[in-house]
């Protein structure tokens, strides 16, 4: 069953064919410095006496890379420069009798790279390349400096272990873990005893973020739907800003349309992902790591100094690949849609109070449908999420079919209201393309357990509630970059559960992970100027801004985004001026207000302005402060 799941795990570099390589040296041990030795494959091409070597180390079996070789070489090792050197990680597969109690696999890597050195059929210098655990691994090595370690291509990784690597807004990402464990590495007993974020998680959150120690050039690899995207974006901010200072301007990163891999067809560089293809985005990642390593690796004449930091594919749009020399792609301007009576997403808020409602019963979430998933029971990638539609538990907002393009970059942000009858609950939010020929493709996906509504995941943190009384929650959703046509719709799914890629709340209050029946719990969704429900979306589209062809209820608000002032419009008819943040508390009040409004003390955020008029009439209007 191991050797199965690894096959799939390695989808990205294991061909349909059932001929093999035979490596130049087969199965030969490297000596570790604590007496141990780890197993190797190394390939040399044909007439080469030395060469520089591109190393990968592995706990997914070196044996599999005899059916093709990564990054395009397949069988066609002599068509290439490089020597491969294949290593089997301690504690798995030909290192499986290395001692793996006090495993540092970033000295393994060091002690890999002191014997590549002192091999006859070596130059000089070692590249490193890899997704996934493969990818992590790299950084691990990386923070030991070995002199000869010149260059990495991570992908699908970051290499960090903190809380949030398990737990999606406190919600155990179920099915990766399994998966994990049936890979070999055997994590639940550790994730399901330190399910609170502690010192534990901050410790190993700390001792695997390796951005401040990058002493060599990487092209960082991700895909839009790669659960780890988020996690990735913020390493390669870090790299830019906090790696070794000659080497700060040589962090590059590549983001497709991909998935993380492994259980399916797709991986990372293939065309087809989920029920989509991208044509324009086939192979991207192997040409460009050909080009970084023949840079760093062969002193090449290819021009890579002069590649953008950033690429970046824009899923939806007509012009796919966008470059950048920005150290963060996350839009700095934000667009509001307001969750309105009927399923509507629109600019304005609703002005008067209403609420929708869905009920959620443990015993039949409601399904994982694609998305960032690991698990081989579970699809990847983009799905038409339209069965939905057809469950009870779960209710949508969408808006009118959009008149011009509307493009986002950045983590979503889902402000909700709400209120329900028992002590818990989670949320979690489908963000979708509903296509003119009516498939509702999804985009991306995020949950938020409500017990830890205020972002604190401690057990400190933990804060039922009360049946009837309201309440509000974000989900913050994962990095994106998405464009919706026009003649296209931008939807959101509201239900409870997402099974089974994450945990399934029973709704009891008890204690999470434990078997149960759990209770049924009726779900309020609230809408309108005293308890608004709202997405904002990351991005600079004035198509959806609010006009007065559009509403009579204006913009009073501007600048917004603001810094530490805003100014308001219709000021002579305006009586008060009220300001709370997410979480209803009143932070400042204006009684007969300037037109100007210094919030240079308030914290940067999102707030809600409630504005009375003289005729008592009342709007709310969603800001934020830089």
């Amino acid at each position: 069953m191991k050797k199965l799941l690894s096959l799939l795990f390695v989808s990205t570099i294991v061909a349909n064919s059932f001929a093999q390589l035979t490596p130049t040296l087969d199965d030969i041990y490297i000596p570790m410095r604590d007496g141990d030795s780890l197993q190797a494959d190394v390939y040399i091409p044909a007439g080469v006496d030395s060469s520089e070597v591109i190393l990968i180390q592995t706990p997914y079996n070196k044996d599999l890379f005899a059916f093709n070789l990564p990054m395009g070489v397949g069988q066609n090792i002599d068509a290439q420069a490089y020597i491969w050197v294949i290593v089997d990680w301690r504690g798995f597969y030909g290192s499986n009798q290395a001692d793996v109690s006090n495993t540092n696999r970033g000295e393994d890597g060091y002690d890999v790279c002191d014997w590549i050195v002192s091999q006859s059929w070596h130059k000089d210098r070692i590249g490193t390349w890899g997704p996934s655990a493969l990818g992590g691994v790299q950084y691990s090595l990386a923070a030991e400096n070995h002199p000869n370690h010149t260059c990495a291509v991570p992908m699908v990784a970051t290499g960090s272990q903190g809380y949030d690597q398990y737990f999606y807004g406190g919600v155990l990402e179920e099915a990766r873990l399994y998966q994990l464990d049936a890979l070999g590495y055997g994590l639940s007993p550790f994730v399901l005893a330190n399910h609170y974020d502690s010192w534990i998680w901050q410790a190993a959150a700390n001792s695997t973020w390796y951005a401040d120690d990058l002493d060599i050039p990487t092209l960082q690899i991700g895909g839009w739907y790669d659960h780890a995207i988020t996690k990735m974006m913020e390493f390669y901010t870090d790299s830019r800003n906090l790696a070794g200072a000659t080497v700060q301007d040589e962090q590059y990163l590549l983001v497709g349309p991909w998935v993380h891999g492994g259980t399916g067809a797709a991986y990372v560089g293939s065309a087809i992902q989920g029920e989509l293809t991208y044509p324009d985005a086939e192979f991207k990642s192997d040409s460009m790591a050909w080009d970084f390593f023949n840079y760093y690796l062969l002193d090449s004449a290819n021009n890579w100094q002069n590649t953008a930091k950033v690429t970046y594919y824009d899923m939806g749009s007509n012009q796919s690949w966008i470059t950048t020399d920005d150290a963060s792609i996350q839009s700095s301007s934000w667009n509001t849609l307001f969750l309105n009576p009927g399923g509507k997403l629109e600019s304005t808020n609703y002005p008067g109070q209403d609420s929708s409602s869905f009920i959620s019963d443990p015993s039949d979430p409601s399904p994982t449908i694609g998305g960032a998933t690991l698990s081989t029971g579970l699809d990847q990638g983009p799905h038409d999420q339209s069965s939905l539609d057809n469950r009870s538990d779960v209710i949508s907002f969408e808006t009118a079919t959009l008149q011009e393009a509307v493009s986002i970059t950045g983590q979503i942000l889902v402000n909700l209201s709400f209120s329900l009858d028992q002590p818990d609950c989670d949320i979690a939010i489908r963000l979708v393309d509903v296509y003119p020929t009516g498939e509702n493709m999804l985009i991306t996906d995020g949950i938020q357990r409500m017990r830890f509504r205020d972002g604190d995941y401690t057990v400190a943190g933990e804060s039922f509630m009360n049946a009837g009384e309201l309440y509000t929650g974000t989900i913050t959703m994962p990095f994106c970059r998405y464009t919706w046509q026009s003649g296209h719709k931008i939807k959101i799914y509201v239900s409870a559960n997402h099974d089974s890629r994450f945990n399934v709340n029973l709704q009891d209050g008890g204690s999470m992970y434990q078997a149960g029946v759990g209770n049924t719990a009726n779900i309020q969704i609230h809408h309108g100027t005293a308890s608004p429900s709202s997405i904002l979306l990351p991005g600079n589209n004035p198509s959806l801004q609010i006009t007065e062809e559009h509403s009579q209820l204006q913009n009073l608000i501007y600048p917004n985004p603001a810094n530490d002032w805003f100014s308001l419009k219709q000021i002579d008819e305006i009586e008060e001026v009220r300001i709370t943040n997410l979480e209803g508390q009143e932070v400042l009040l204006l009684k007969i207000p300037s037109k100007t409004v210094n919030i240079e003390h308030l914290s940067s955020g999102v707030y809600q302005a409630e504005i009375r008029f003289k005729n008592q009439q009342k709007i709310t209007q969603q800001f934020i402060k830089n």
